[in-house]
């Protein structure tokens, strides 16, 4: 009990690097653009702070967001329950549309035509999607609770030994499902303490762990018959071990354990374990989002916005020249030019004989190709992310006839065939562990 413990904390480390992947790709889509650490003169600080210091804002202009919506809005205008197909099930007849009818009611008692495009949205930010089914309920799993263990590299997920999350829950709830004796509730109020029960939550680990057992076919010459005993685990134990075949089952078992490792329960074995779940591309075990392909063109657009920012504020106030001999008196220089700096300052001097009176040096500076890469980023950006602008329903030009603007449409999509197909493929699995009653 302890490995499979000490196999799920490996498993949850794995997945650090991923997490930290997915908390970065989910702010630039939601805004948070300037929040990566970068190394200045001044220590280590974000861009946001960076940039303040200077005495500037930056600015950005979340083009994620857009093309996000645009790829859910797609496939919500396509959405449909997948079906069972004569062809692929071997089904026929009355028994084929008794399970697509099954299937169609599973969905629509789960509302998954309004859960699986917030599935897809978290699909197309973390490139990794899960769902618990029990009870007859689909319930999404955040993937930041949630950990697998994989023997290879299967993208279908079919080649997992050990999979899980993570819950908090408030105290009472654990009360409720863990204890059914004094000991328990002794045992818990130890692990838990005053902290955990009233503001942070208690954490608790589900782990759901494949198991063989093995068992031999053997001969009775006496009774004439097939037996079947439970092969031994020790390698011990094999000199006593009965001669026949050897015949194996798998099973899943689940366990409870609280933060120290403690097993809080443990649950009789299953045929499966409960989650469904879809990592994209999933190539050498690596999960790389839609979203993090186009971040480095979104800040690269932000990037050029607030340099702009920059030039025409430089441009519309220029530098000033202003002599020491002419500081007001009660004033000092940074004084001055937080004065200067106001659209409708005032700065008052006293004109002395021989001294220049305060010069203004300005310079248009803002014509210095910056429109042009702009447009060529989010060329870019549309082009790496296949949200075309045929896709945003615009048209290219005012003499495109409704039929070539389906084709390009159409052709538009291509691009997106490839993740929208594995999403599909996943609510694919999900609909085949409907229940049959």
């Amino acid at each position: 009990m302890q490995d499979t413990f000490r196999n799920a904390s490996e498993a949850w480390r794995r997945l650090e690097t991923y997490r930290a992947d997915r908390q970065r790709c989910k702010r630039y889509v939601y805004g948070e653009q300037w929040d990566d650490t970068i190394d200045t003169a001044y220590g280590r600080m974000t861009e946001r702070q960076f940039i303040r210091r200077q005495g500037q804002e930056p600015l950005k202009n979340n083009i994620l967001r857009r093309i996000l919506r645009n790829v859910v809005g797609l496939y919500r205008s396509q959405y449909k329950v997948p079906l069972l197909s004569q062809k692929g099930s071997g089904l026929k007849g009355r028994e084929l549309k008794e399970a697509n009818d099954r299937r169609r009611r599973w969905f629509a008692e789960n509302r998954m035509e309004e859960l699986a495009p917030r599935l897809l949205e978290e699909f197309l930010i973390s490139g990794l999607v899960a769902v618990k089914v029990a009870d007859r309920r689909i319930l999404p799993v955040t993937p930041d609770n949630f950990f697998f263990h994989s023997i290879g590299y299967d993208p279908r997920g079919s080649d997992v030994d050990l999979i899980g999350e993570l819950h908090q829950v408030s105290y009472a709830t654990l009360i409720q499902q863990f204890c059914s004796s004094i000991d328990d509730y002794r045992r818990i109020s130890e692990i838990y303490g005053p902290r955990e029960r009233q503001l942070e939550g208690c954490r608790i680990l589900e782990v759901w762990h494949k198991e063989i057992s093995l068992f031999s076919l053997s001969h009775d010459e006496t009774s004439a018959s097939l037996v079947l005993r439970p092969f031994p685990s020790q390698l011990a134990d094999l000199r006593t071990s009965p001669s026949g075949r050897l015949l194996s089952k798998t099973s899943w078992r689940c366990r409870w354990y609280a933060p120290d490792g403690t097993l809080l329960r443990e649950c009789e074995p299953s045929e499966r374990h409960p989650y469904v779940f879809r990592a994209y591309p999933f190539i050498d075990g690596e999960v790389h989002s839609y979203i993090s392909d186009i971040i480095d063109q979104q800040r690269y657009v932000n990037r050029l916005i607030t340099l702009y920012d920059f030039i025409m504020r430089s441009s519309a106030k220029g530098v000033l020249l202003f002599p020491d001999e002419c500081i007001p008196q009660g004033m000092d220089l940074q004084q001055v030019a937080d004065e200067w700096g106001r659209f409708n300052g005032v700065i008052p001097y006293r004109a002395r004989p021989g001294v220049p009176m305060p010069t203004q040096v300005s310079a248009n500076s803002t014509n210095i190709g910056i429109t042009d890469l702009l447009k060529i980023e989010i060329q870019m950006l549309e082009d790496i992310s296949g949200v075309s602008p045929t896709l945003q329903g615009k048209l290219v030009a005012n003499s495109t006839s409704g039929t070539l603007f389906a084709q390009q449409n159409e052709a538009a999509q291509t691009s997106l065939l490839d993740i929208l197909r594995s999403f599909t493929d996943f609510l694919s699995h999900i609909a085949s562990t409907a229940p049959t009653a």
